[in-house]
């Protein structure tokens, strides 16, 4: 009978999953990550970007989160239910207070929910200055086959602290509020006109998990890749029903997951778009603002690309992922 029950307590703790203990010094940095402008942002452990998380399903993942700025901070699992622990939710003034400056508050995040999340500050513009991350749990069993797990973090990246564009955006003026500003596009917190920092390689053959995530502060962002198609397989942490599709739409906070099988050929690279769609200020018309790097196959290989819209194989008619 003992040993009966010692089983069933070693299972029972198996299935609870390991604790992932972090400690986070929330600090302001510099940084450049598109080689146009350097800036103060906000990072973790001295460093930016903060690194990318990933726990297994039922993980308990801990973060000491300790405060170094000059004013109050949180953090937020964007996607998590946090059901039965609102307090670890990080929605400053509305699940908790924020950790203040010299503070630190303990986050105790229960990974029941498997797939695509990101972690980020809630309070003010704080996560538009660089205090956001992915936050990946792996499920126990997955439901799709695929070769390689790749995350696509796509952020609209302002020149400014979010202070001074907030400020612009709130202003009384309106020639102030229309005044022109942009956000410039980063893929896994690189960008730039160096296409070397934003390529992602493939291997003939081999079938990607591209996990999309727009981090944006504002703005929907597109993505495609031209000659070759996407199955969605998980929206914002849900597996679905595999749907082939040429282009996807994100919006702010958004999460996918496609499939995408590389070609058998290296004798060419192609193009993928990350174009971002502007329409954060009242009284501007809303544009796209293109974004254009690479999938190799081989260092060197001639690039397929489209020089518009209309000779692109990317169809950009979007479908209703609500309908997955």
């Amino acid at each position: 009978m003992r040993v009966c029950m010692l089983i069933i307590s070693l299972l029972a703790t198996a299935a609870l999953g390991k604790r992932v203990e972090l400690n986070w010094k929330i600090t302001y940095v510099q940084a450049n990550p598109d080689g146009e402008n350097k800036r103060q942002v906000i990072g973790v452990n001295g460093k930016w970007p903060p690194p990318v998380i990933e726990v297994d399903q039922d993980d308990v993942l801990v973060i000491n989160a300790f405060n170094k700025l000059d004013e109050a901070t949180s953090l937020h699992a964007h996607g998590f239910h946090q059901r039965g622990t609102p307090y670890y939710d990080g929605a400053m003034g509305v699940s908790e207070c924020g950790i203040p400056p010299n503070g630190n508050f303990t986050y105790e995040l229960n990974a029941a929910q498997t797939g695509t999340y990101w972690l980020h500050s809630h309070y003010k513009g704080q996560y538009s200055d660089g205090l956001r991350t992915p936050l990946i749990v792996h499920a126990q069993r997955e439901h799709y086959k695929y070769d390689h797990d790749m995350v696509v973090m796509l952020e609209g990246w302002y020149h400014r602290e979010s202070r001074d564009v907030g400020e612009q955006l709130l202003s009384t003026s309106q020639s102030v509020r229309e005044a022109p500003f942009r956000p410039y596009m980063l893929v896994n917190s690189r960008g730039g006109s160096d296409l070397r920092h934003t390529t992602l390689h493939f291997e003939p053959g081999k079938t990607y998990r591209l996990r999309l995530l727009n981090v944006a502060a504002t703005g929907m962002v597109r993505f495609g890749i031209e000659q070759h198609s996407m199955r969605v397989i998980e929206v914002d942490g849900v597996d679905t029903e595999p749907k082939e599709v040429n282009s996807m739409q994100l919006s702010v906070g958004q999460r996918v997951s496609v499939l995408v099988t590389a070609k058998n050929s290296t004798k060419a690279n192609y193009a993928y778009h990350a174009d971002i769609f502007t329409d954060i200020q009242a009284g501007v018309d809303r544009a796209v603002l293109p974004f254009t790097s690479i999938i190799e196959y081989a260092q060197g290989a001639p690039l397929r690309n489209a020089t518009s819209d209309e000779d692109s194989t990317v169809d950009w008619n979007f479908f209703e992922d609500i309908d997955l």
